[in-house]
């Protein structure tokens, strides 16, 4: 995670001390934001009654849900990245003109294509490419997150190593689920595909089996859920897609869509509701202090306008909407990261 960089002029006077203080208490938490929040809105532990929804509701009831998914979930979880970096001077100290010149590249190279193509597939597979890595990324994180709170010292190897069975697990789902190695598929033929996933398919039991043996621990709980939940999920899109059941795919990456959206948000709410941003003097300041309220119209907001966007000018919302996946996923990739602390300025 980003260190934080605390100027004279963030917080009022004689509240570092406390500020410093509720941060190490919180530290030692082993959930984020809170036992029963964590399974709802990390863990997401009612995916499968969505799917259960979608698959015993028919085609009107799936409609229904890709409605609320695509524009009052997936929308706004990307645009509040955007909100972060234009609102939270301290995620962009000092790279300032990193970031407007990556947003200049990123919006001039999307108009400059729609204007020389007359089609955006080319730009919705890089979506769908960077957003696989994404996707890994963030699932991974998180799982990071909660390992470090659990204070269970591991070697530099042995992070490297689930890093990798981890993310690449889910790369390969995602690539299974674009109809990598389908029988109608040129990527691979039908069988060689077939033929790996029950190796693949080790990787979530070996990770599964690891948690089981921790889960009686409290302050594995919650972690465990976590893992447990991420690796269920991709599991059974991977059966899916094995199997070429492409209603339960749709499904499955129906559920996906929403688990990590939900998730994002949780954590933004978790890293801006802590005492570092709650009793700061700024803007950001007083938007942490009403968060649930400011997240609850930001939420309706942005899906109320993505609405009547995508059914006034379509392909303008497309357009919109691919740059902002760009920026989203290009931001996250920087705000989120340690960063060197600054000496004299960092708490």
């Amino acid at each position: 995670m980003t260190q934080l960089i605390v100027t004279t002029t963030t917080y009022p006077a004689g509240s570092k001390a406390s500020v410093v203080q509720a941060a190490a208490q919180t530290a030692k938490l082993p959930y984020l934001l809170g036992p029963w929040l964590d399974l709802i809105f990390l863990a997401n532990l009612y995916w499968p009654v969505l799917f259960m929804v979608a698959h015993l509701g028919g085609t009107e009831v799936e409609g229904r849900l890709l409605f609320w998914q695509v524009y009052f979930i997936t929308a706004p979880h990307r645009w509040i990245t955007l909100l972060l970096v234009a609102c939270d001077r301290h995620k962009t100290h000092g790279r300032e003109g990193r970031f407007l010149g990556l947003t200049g590249v990123i919006i001039l190279v999307c108009l400059l294509w729609q204007a020389g193509s007359s089609t955006l597939l080319c730009l919705g597979v890089v979506d769908y490419l960077w957003n696989a890595w994404h996707f890994a990324s963030q699932h991974h994180g998180i799982h990071r997150i909660y390992e470090r709170r659990c204070e269970r010292a591991t070697s530099q190897a042995s992070v490297f190593t689930e890093k990798l069975l981890f993310r690449g697990f889910l790369l390969y789902v995602i690539a299974r689920v674009a109809g990598f190695g389908w029988t109608s598929s040129e990527w691979l033929n039908g069988w060689q595909a077939t033929s790996l996933d029950p190796f693949i398919a080790i990787i979530p039991a070996m990770f599964l089996l690891k948690q089981f043996q921790t889960i009686r621990s409290r302050d594995r709980l919650w972690n465990s859920a976590y893992l447990i939940s991420v690796m269920v999920l991709f599991s059974a899109l991977l059966a899916a897609a094995h199997w070429e059941r492409r209603t339960l795919m749709i499904q499955l990456a129906l559920c996906s869509a929403v688990f990590h959206s939900i998730e994002y948000m949780g954590i933004v709410t978790w890293a801006s509701t802590t005492p570092r941003y709650t009793q700061r003097i700024d803007l950001f300041g007083k938007l942490a202090r009403q968060w649930g309220l400011f997240l609850v119209f930001f939420v309706l907001f942005l899906g109320l306008s993505n609405y009547i966007l995508a059914h006034g000018n379509p392909d303008l919302w497309i357009l919109i909407n691919l740059i902002v996946a760009f920026l989203h996923y290009a931001f996250d990739g920087m705000i989120w990261k340690s960063r060197p602390q600054v000496q004299g300025n960092v708490t």
